[in-house]
């Protein structure tokens, strides 16, 4: 009992205890409104004024590695040691740079630091390892708001594995400008409800995975023709209709929760108060009208503040100033955010901003934080990310989007499905409205794997007129032509349609085939400027998802659904879309394989030893043969040889090199003019037996003594040099124009019969580059340039080189008398000096590599890659001896070996090559499925110099690349031109 009571006793003592201990514990603690507070309201309790203002500011950044020396790296940690920064805005980066970084970002950050950036049309947009989505409007295409909501969902689980927790999407505007510059496919359509719907799914699917979704460009910036990125922008100042067209849709998303709404900077002059002040700055729009009347109470963000929409005509202080003083929250792209924060802090002292607008802001931002979770955790997870970002459910639902979103607007003639007849070949032109593109597109390389016979040719904004004339004149009448056209809405462009040339150029596919279809991978308003074409199919944007489903649905795989979200004014109406059916189409593969594309391999790798020959080469400088030489040579594709040798003069200090630019000489003969005379022959423009006065009737010349066999000489007789034609005549030293001197070579009289021995004739590839000229209507250079080398790739290779090159140019001959001094840079032939640096005989500038590309294509049987540049049987005929001379070893332009050959001794019967004056050779050998080609300046110092060393050296050299891949055998039919 006693122990009972003692038991009880310390137990009220302790419980005494306690309770002392709790009540003093209480009176400092927290109180109860303090225990209510959110982490948002706690923490901007805390800040200073310059922290508060600082939780406003957005830096932009690359996700790119900084060094730490690096000046945005040395701004950012400045940032971070100061005032803070309330969020960063991402353009692009890849995903390991990024996660590092950003997770370093918030390491150091006092306060969370919000991470944005546009998703509009998925992440791979900004982080290539994403997922690809179509566009907004292709989405609306498909009718289903559940691919909106998709698209919301996808974004928002790989933003959020990246960091990133804020989309600046989706693009609430209702586009109802067909000459819109900026937004176009990046609306949902014209119409306000379903914009209004579509956008409240997209939104949804952010929201419910975890990520913040913005409505923009408010008030709308769908009716405009100016791209804000460049100027002030206006919409229409009609009250009634803005609030039942523009407003509207951003009102359904205010109504359905949207976190936050983007103010563009656009005016309406005549319905607001200051008539031309950008939304982003008016207290109007953003309070009056945003916040008042559409009740609005989430975050209002700026557009960009680096827009020529406000710096054209703002100073950064009065922008600022008044777009927060308009109720702005969060100041998008600052390229100075401390200066800004300094502006803000002295507009506070001097009573400009008021400290209430900041903290109201400033807490809104803090709550935005706190929604997505940065106050428990602001750091990312590796081992998150390589789950989610570019799923396999994610680029499935993708896939489905765009091929339900592709809509067919016009199939007039019956141009789809997809029929061709046996053997024809179906023209596939990539039209990019942007210069320096001549990239084959995923849709043509698509449709080439599956086995069509394409032509491919691409073009692009910086190609010349001639350069679209000349494409014109190898298409046949009524060709069955697919032309992917790539405009798209950019900023800084300020157009969306094509430019004005290409636009001719369509037009004149038109009238020259009833079968065009035109399929805009971007603008779908495009067919409005071009109303005669048949056939017509919008594909909304370029990417890679987009043209992926296209290649399946015009092969039938994916039927056409889609539905046009827009009018396209006298063309169609919103809702139309013809709902073509299809069965796949299984085309038997042609001649597509792709042809093997040049490779650098070791020597080792196929078991070749290039000792001896490299060796060689150095001995033939010593030996004065030439004083620089580049030598390449293939096997099967294997570029096993790559050698350069001695100085750019003798003397020189300027050792020649691999990448070394020469002047080919008379391999123009069989590279330019020969190529272009089998382009022409297979477009039917031109035939070998037809007499080249029908091409040419000034070429019978005005002496009626030879009026008759010059009247009988054909195409084949030039290129065969059995034309009787002279050898060479010095038309440069010919005064006046180029014309004169052209009416010289027509008028020269031949000095042998007709076929009856063979010449090699200067004179005869001159009046054949002419004819080339009259056929096609473009100068020669123009000509070759466009179907031959670009097709190739084959950027080295030119007439008239470009100044920049000419520390890459090995010069040839000091001249006397007609021009004096070193030629370097320009052409060494006189002749084709003289008309103009180019003509059919000489004038081509090339590098050893180009010429390999060419060789190997050749060698392919007229494909390199998937690009096909002559047909099988072009090769076969202009290849082989022609016989027009019994025992003369002249191919059509080429020549066969016979003889003390230039290139060796072990060259097949089955091979053709060419030499030039200059120094140069070129030899294919389609047996042993190999090329060797030795450039040098053996004219240099003057052409004298080359005989015989020259010609000894140069078949030796030729001839020990065989001995190094173990091809011994001498030809019967070739001999040593000396003995080694």
């Amino acid at each position: 009992m006693l122990q009972n009571m003692v038991y009880i006793k310390n137990s009220v003592k302790i419980l005494f205890n306690v309770y002392f201990v709790l009540a003093l514990i209480g009176c400092t603690g927290p109180s109860r409104l303090e225990l209510e507070q959110s982490w948002a309201e706690k923490t901007i309790n805390n800040l200073t004024l310059r922290e508060k203002i600082a939780q406003m500011m957005v830096l932009h950044m690359n996700m790119r590695f900084l060094n730490e020396e690096n000046p945005k790296w040395k701004e950012i940690t400045s940032l971070l040691e100061s005032d803070g920064i309330g969020g960063i805005h991402i353009w692009f980066g890849d995903v390991g740079t990024s996660l590092t970084l950003l997770n370093e970002i918030q390491r150091r950050s006092k306060i969370p630091i919000i991470v944005d950036a546009d998703i509009e049309y998925g992440v791979q947009r900004r982080f290539p390892a994403g997922t690809d989505l179509p566009p907004l409007m292709a989405i609306a295409a498909t009718g289903s708001t559940y691919f909106a909501y998709e698209a919301g969902r996808i974004s928002a689980l790989e933003s959020r594995a990246l960091g990133i927790h804020w989309n600046f999407s989706p693009v609430t505007d209702v586009n109802n400008n067909p000459n819109n510059p900026i937004i176009n496919t990046r609306s949902f359509g014209e119409d306000p409800d379903e914009v209004g719907k579509f956008a409240v799914e997209y939104i949804r699917g952010l929201q419910d995975n975890g990520m913040l979704a913005t409505a923009k460009h408010f008030p709308g910036h769908g009716d405009t023709e100016t791209d804000s990125h460049t100027s002030l922008a206006t919409i229409p100042s009609d009250s009634a209709r803005l609030w039942s067209l523009e407003l509207k849709p951003f009102q359904i998303a205010i109504n359905a929760g949207v976190d936050a709404i983007m103010v563009a900077h656009v005016h309406s002059p005549d319905l607001q108060p200051n008539a031309n002040l950008p939304a982003t700055l008016s207290p109007f729009w953003v309070t009056g009208v945003l916040r008042e009347k559409m009740g609005f109470d989430g975050v209002i963000v700026t557009d960009a503040m680096a827009m020529g929409g406000v710096t054209r005509n703002y100073s950064d202080a009065y922008a600022l100033i008044h777009a927060i003083n308009a109720g702005c929250d969060f100041i998008l792209q600052n390229y100075n955010v401390k200066k800004s924060i300094d502006i803000v802090e002295d507009a506070i002292e001097k009573g400009i901003i008021s400290e209430e607008r900041i903290n109201d802001a400033a807490l809104k931002i803090l709550k935005m934080k706190e929604k997505v979770g940065l106050d428990k955790q602001p750091f990312i997870s590796m081992s998150n990310s390589r789950k989610i970002l570019g799923k396999n459910e994610f680029n499935k639902i993708a896939m489905d989007i765009a091929a339900k979103s592709i809509t067919l607007v016009k199939n007039e003639n019956a141009i789809l499905p997809l029929t061709l007849e046996e053997n024809e070949e179906l023209i596939v032109i990539d039209i990019y409205d942007h210069p320096n593109n001549h990239d084959e597109s995923l849709t043509t390389k698509g449709l080439k794997r599956f086995g069509l016979n394409i032509r491919s040719l691409q073009v692009d904004e910086s190609d010349s007129t001639l350069y679209y004339e000349s494409i014109l004149k190898t298409i046949p009448e009524n060709a069955p032509i697919i032309l992917n056209s790539f405009a798209s809405p950019s900023a800084w462009k300020n157009r969306i349609f094509l430019p004005d040339h290409q636009m001719d150029f369509i037009h004149a596919l038109n009238k020259k085939s009833n079968n065009v279809l035109l399929i805009s991978f971007g603008n779908p308003y495009l067919i409005q400027g071009l109303p005669e074409t048949p056939g017509y199919i919008c594909a909304w944007k370029g990417n890679q998802v987009l043209q992926k489903a296209m290649v399946q649905t015009l092969l039938g795989k994916n039927h056409f659904s889609g539905r046009l979200p827009i009018t396209i004014p006298d063309i169609a109406e919103r809702g139309d879309g013809l709902q073509l059916e299809q069965e796949f189409i299984q085309f038997e593969p042609s001649s597509l394989s792709p042809g093997k594309t040049i490779k650098h391999i070791m020597p080792y790798e196929i078991d070749v030893d290039v000792s001896h020959v490299k060796l060689l080469l150095q001995e033939a400088v010593s030996d004065s043969a030439w004083p620089g030489g580049v030598l390449i040579a293939g096997k099967g594709g294997s570029i096993f040889l790559h050698e350069s040798a001695g100085h750019h003069t003798y003397g020189s200090k300027r050792l020649t090199r691999k990448s070394d630019i020469f002047d080919l000489a008379s391999i123009t003969k069989v590279i330019a003019t020969t190529s272009a005379v089998m382009k022409l022959v297979e477009k039917g423009l031109l035939n070998l037996d037809e007499k080249v006065v029908t091409y040419l009737p000034e070429f019978k010349g005005k002496q009626a003594t030879y009026f008759q066999q010059k009247s009988e000489i054909t195409i084949k007789n030039l290129l065969t040099h059995t034309a009787g034609l002279p050898k060479h005549r010095n038309y440069y030293l010919i005064d006046g124009s180029v014309s004169t001197r052209i009416d010289s070579v027509f008028n020269t009289e031949p000095e042998f019969g007709l076929a009856d021995t063979t010449v090699y004739s200067d004179v005869g590839l001159i009046t054949l580059g002419k004819v080339i000229e009259n056929v096609s209507g473009l100068p020669l250079n123009k000509f070759a340039d466009s179907l031959i080398f670009k097709p190739l790739g084959m950027n080295t290779t030119f007439y008239n080189p470009p100044s920049e090159k000419l520390h890459r140019i090995v010069p040839t001959e000091i001249a006397e008398g007609y021009r004096t001094g070193l030629i370097h840079g320009e052409v060494h032939d006189e002749n084709a000096h003289s008309l103009g640096g180019f003509a059919g005989h000489a004038g081509l500038f090339s590098t050893a590599e180009d010429l390999a590309v060419f060789s190997q294509m050749m060698l392919n049987n007229g494909i390199y890659g998937w690009k096909r540049i002559f047909r099988e049987e072009t090769i076969d005929l202009f290849t082989t001896r022609a016989n027009v001379v019994e025992g003369s070893s002249r191919c059509l332009g080429w020549d066969s070996p016979s003889g003390k050959a230039s290139g060796g001794v072990y060259l097949s019967d089955n091979s053709f090559g060419h030499t030039g004056y200059t120094g140069t050779s070129l030899w294919i050998d389609s047996e042993n499925d190999m090329f060797v080609i030795l450039l040098t300046n053996a004219v240099h110092p003057n052409r004298s110099w080359k005989s015989p060393t020259y010609f000894d050296w140069r078949q030796r050299i030729h001839s020990a690349v065989y001995e190094a891949v173990g091809i011994t055998d001498q030809n019967p039919n070739l001999e040593w031109r000396r003995e080694w």
